[in-house]
């Protein structure tokens, strides 16, 4: 019994060892990529170590998955967490190599991120909002005969509070993707106390002005392969990673409504 328990903490030793080194490799292969996005040899090395990476992920859910086979017999085909784990980390990786459009094929990672970029800004570009629909909505607005009474419309401007924040930024789950500044929650949940007063003080300031920052505005759009041939635009679901600071700073107004 005890050698068993033995063996299994050497080999997650390892692995961690090995987690470390896939990742290190993966963190200075992306900053090459940032000043030369056109190095082919040091793209291949950061396509391999995400690979083994995701190798090395997909073996530790597969051995927690028969250490614990009474509970997977129990949770494992239900959706849950460690069921979308397992078949998220085993599934290949789709790569978007080419699109096939009315005008052609498109090959080439420039073209393929302005032809990208051309077609959600059209497809997200509103040309709704002409001075007849801008009129209808102020009507629409004028004409709202709900009213917030006066204690809750208190409730609703009420200063915020570094505990406020603090409950918040551990009520958000980890785990997820983040927005383009690449700040996970992770990050948040381990340095809350030291950066729940900053927090406050810039959701004050923005309050106060009645606007958010233009920062924490930003969106991060990504694309999530769904079924059907990958070189049609259209079988790729976009999807937009907002900055976890603008999570926290929602969740907490939110909570008052």
């Amino acid at each position: 019994m005890h050698s068993n328990t033995r063996l299994v903490r050497e080999k997650k030793r390892i692995q961690g060892m090995h987690v470390k080194t896939y990742a290190k490799k993966i963190q200075l292969a992306e900053i090459q990529l940032q000043s030369d996005p056109s190095n082919e040899g040091v793209r291949d090395i950061l396509s391999d170590a995400q690979g083994k990476l995701a190798e090395v992920f997909h073996d530790s859910v597969a051995h927690n998955r028969h250490l614990s086979s009474a509970n997977w017999l129990r949770y494992g085909d239900t959706y849950s967490k460690a069921f979308f784990d397992f078949h998220r980390i085993g599934k290949k990786k789709v790569l978007l190599k080419e699109l096939k459009t009315e005008s052609g094929t498109i090959t080439g990672q420039h073209d393929l991120i302005h032809y990208i970029t051309d077609y959600y800004t059209r497809l997200y570009t509103s040309d709704a909002l002409t001075p007849s629909t801008v009129e209808a909505q102020e009507q629409c607005w004028h004409n709202v005969l709900t009213k917030v009474m006066g204690d809750i419309n208190s409730n609703l401007i009420r200063n915020l509070t570094l505990t406020k924040i603090h409950n918040v930024i551990h009520a958000l789950p980890k785990g997820k993707a983040p927005g383009h500044d690449g700040v996970p929650m992770e990050f948040f949940h381990k340095c809350a106390k030291e950066v729940v007063s900053d927090l406050l003080k810039a959701f004050t300031t923005m309050l106060n002005a009645g606007e958010t920052s233009a920062y924490i505005n930003k969106g991060l759009i990504t694309l999530i392969p769904k079924f059907g041939n990958h070189a049609r635009l259209s079988n790729w679901r976009p999807i937009t990673l907002l900055e976890n600071t603008y999570k926290i700073l929602a969740k907490t107004l939110a909570g008052r409504v």
